[in-house]
């Protein structure tokens, strides 16, 4: 790719060294040449050009730098050899070219995003279908639990009867192992919040939590309607979905220690939402953890906090705020409803 690039960059010199002079030297080619590709270092390895490549658009991205190149190819060519034009109607042409590009890239823009919303969409479709089967399967064991209980009870008063002490021990053992709590998910504060986006993905968290075995709590007193239309959605579930990947991962290497509570709070016109969990470095600084590419973690692109700040950044009444304080770390966000 970046001996594309360098072709492209050599062209366009050699381009405009011709139109301005009718003529360079081998010496004057070489130190532009040189020149030109320590700018092209600058340019591919000091922006996000590179980057852009390698993401799942790049193909797009690169179409879009080729098609630039070509009309330019083009240009010089109609002007000098074909209409054999002035200087000035080609820097005319050129900047229909230029325009050309800001129009390339705002095509590139809303295509990338158009696919983007697709995908989001896709992925809340398929949470939404995977959180209403496992809530569905919860009801349904909490459902067995209390007719198991009231069988249960009826042997126990059976054996009481009998007086048969070994097989009343025998089954509170058993009820005890088979309808533990801990089993069994409490879904009573969940059930308040009535929107379907914010609800699959707090079930979805949750049940992951549960999975990886980490101490948790989930509380939401408040019937939770809907989300204001003032916000995209899918940014704020984004946020809370950042922020729950990086309190599970953390809690992953904390081990036994490890709890995530959840409180959900409405009040005033106001939705609060609260995330927090026990962590190992209590000594960070919010600032720094703020930044792209700042990880407490091995192999880890660092990208979290940065991402939510980018994606509240649009809303002017989202509040959020992050604190590390005796061991925990706490994610708190503010916003209308």
């Amino acid at each position: 790719m970046l001996d594309l690039f360098s072709y492209i960059t050599f062209g366009a010199s050699a381009l405009f060294f011709t139109l301005f002079t009718n003529y360079y030297t081998m010496v004057s080619v070489i130190i532009l040449d040189v020149s030109l590709n320590i700018f092209e270092y600058i340019i591919l390895i000091k922006t996000t050009i590179i980057e852009k490549l390698d993401d799942e658009y790049g193909l797009l991205y690169f179409y879009l730098i080729l098609y630039i190149w070509i009309s330019s190819m083009v240009i010089y060519y109609l002007t000098t050899y074909v209409f054999n034009i002035d200087a000035v109607s080609y820097i005319i042409a050129m900047v229909v070219v230029v325009s050309q590009l800001f129009f390339s890239l705002f095509v590139y823009s809303i295509n990338k995003k158009i696919r983007q919303d697709k995908l989001s969409l896709q992925q809340i479709n398929d949470l939404k279908i995977y959180t209403q089967q496992l809530e569905s399967s919860q009801r349904s064991l909490r459902k067995f639990k209390h007719d198991y209980q009231n069988m249960l009870l009826s042997l126990k008063l059976s054996a009481k009867k009998s007086h048969d002490k070994e097989l009343i021990d025998k089954l509170a053992e058993y009820s005890s192992k088979t309808l533990e709590d801990k089993v069994l998910w409490q879904f009573n504060d969940v059930d308040n919040v009535k929107d379907e986006l914010l609800k699959s993905l707090f079930i979805s968290k949750l049940n992951r939590i549960f999975q990886d075995n980490i101490q948790y709590s989930f509380e939401c007193r408040d019937v939770i309607d809907s989300l204001s239309n003032k916000y995209n959605a899918f940014d704020i579930i984004r946020i809370l979905g950042i922020t729950y990947d990086n309190a599970i991962e953390e809690s992953l290497e904390l081990g036994d220690e490890a709890r995530i509570d959840t409180m959900v709070y409405r009040e005033n016109g106001e939705l609060e939402i609260e995330i927090k969990n026990r962590c190992r470095i209590t000594d960070l600084i919010i600032q720094d953890m703020r930044k792209s590419g700042f990880t407490t973690k091995k192999n880890h692109d660092g990208l979290g906090l940065a991402n939510i700040e980018e994606l509240s950044q649009p809303y002017n009444d989202i509040f959020i705020n992050y604190q590390i304080k005796d061991g925990w770390f706490t994610f708190l966000m503010v916003m209308s409803i």
